[in-house]
């Protein structure tokens, strides 16, 4: 007798609403490239099979395949630094004829479950695990933050640490040692400043203080160019927006990557306030309904996923927004369903699927 398939519509409708008002905004943004809007449809559909399929699979397989799967990361991550494809200025591509993979994105999907994996192999401590007992965890975070960010991506590599964070704080951290964490990153911060961050990141975020503190600065004005043609794009969108494909900042093409990074600013410029506060409050919806099914997971596994998934979400949104809107410097983090891409779809719809998969799985737990 076949099982009938169960779906949970409070994740797939919030999904496919975002996924086409993306698409919309595409089709707009790309009106001058339909050739790249018509990629953007087969990475689409290529996406919702990749969450129906992961939607429809064995949990558990998912937990065998962590390891593997991050140390089949790893390898890919070393392979891009060495034979990548290098585009602007940056090496994060791997060219497989049909497309370029970014291997970054994998790597958002590999550390969620391999912390995951590893956190349910370690027994629950009443007084909290201390940095020994996530060493390992650690350990491995930092090994692919590092390769990711020699590419150069700092965003994805203070993302991917953000998430790894997020999952092992949620699993309950001696307060000792999580005061000492912020002891050492508070003391570590300027040697970050002065030794990690490169000379062009330094200086998008002396602009975007400068601009803060003082407008107008020539400092602000060179070094910020995506952000202000983005902020001139979200502010004339105003309350109901130009209408769509009357974008001056997206149609007069102002605006840097704006069918990537910067796509949030054609759309709050077509459809303004009352369109971005529907999208915003599609991305709640979706985020809280994630959390609102981890209470009713019983494995330990299941859970942290979920943690990961919602983490992921939530930073990947925060970081876009706050860089087109000029509160965080800009670091080229995608949308999450509504920037051009085919290697962030693919992925996105991984950890969406393993979300749908769960909670159709755990319902009535």
């Amino acid at each position: 007798m076949i099982q009938k398939l169960k779906f949970d519509y409070s994740i797939i409708i919030p999904v496919v609403a975002i996924l086409l008002l993306g698409l919309l905004s595409l089709n707009s943004a790309l009106i001058h490239r339909p050739s790249l809007f018509n990629y953007q449809l087969i990475w689409a559909s290529l996406g919702f099979i990749t969450f129906l399929s992961v939607s429809f699979s064995d949990i558990r397989m998912w937990e065998r395949i962590a390891i593997p799967l991050y140390i089949a990361n790893i390898i890919l991550l070393i392979l891009v630094l060495i034979i990548g494809k290098r585009i602007g200025g940056a090496q994060r591509w791997l060219d497989l004829g049909f497309m370029n993979f970014q291997v970054s994105e994998m790597t958002k999907v590999s550390i969620i479950l391999f912390i995951a994996h590893r956190l349910n192999m370690k027994p629950t401590l009443e007084d909290g695990y201390n940095l020994f007992d996530i060493f390992p965890e650690a350990a491995a975070t930092f090994l692919a933050m590092g390769l990711i960010y020699k590419e150069p991506d700092l965003g994805s590599s203070l993302l991917i640490g953000g998430v790894a964070l997020i999952m092992i704080m949620s699993s309950k951290i001696n307060r000792k040692w999580l005061l000492g964490i912020v002891v050492i990153l508070i003391i570590s911060g300027p040697l970050i400043w002065n030794f990690v961050f490169k000379e062009y990141q330094k200086k998008r975020v002396v602009a975007l203080v400068t601009m803060i503190v003082s407008d107008g600065s020539d400092l602000s004005q060179t070094s910020l160019y995506h952000t202000n043609q983005s902020m001139i794009a979200v502010g004339s969108g105003q309350r109901t927006g130009k209408g769509y494909k009357k974008g001056t900042q997206n149609i007069l093409r102002f605006i840097p990557e704006h069918h990537t990074d910067f796509i949030f600013s054609v759309y709050a410029e077509e459809f303004g306030f009352a369109g971005v506060s529907i999208l915003l409050l599609l991305y709640l919806f979706l985020i809280v309904r994630i959390l609102n099914i981890i209470p009713r997971v019983k494995e330990k596994f299941s859970a942290l996923v979920l943690v990961g998934a919602s983490a992921i979400l939530w930073i990947h949104i925060m970081i876009n927004i706050g860089m087109v809107t000029g509160i965080l410097p800009v670091v080229g983090i995608p949308l999450p369903l509504f920037s051009y891409g085919g290697s962030s779809m693919v992925l996105i719809s991984v950890i969406l699927g393993l979300v749908h998969n769960i909670s159709v799985n755990n319902r009535y737990i």
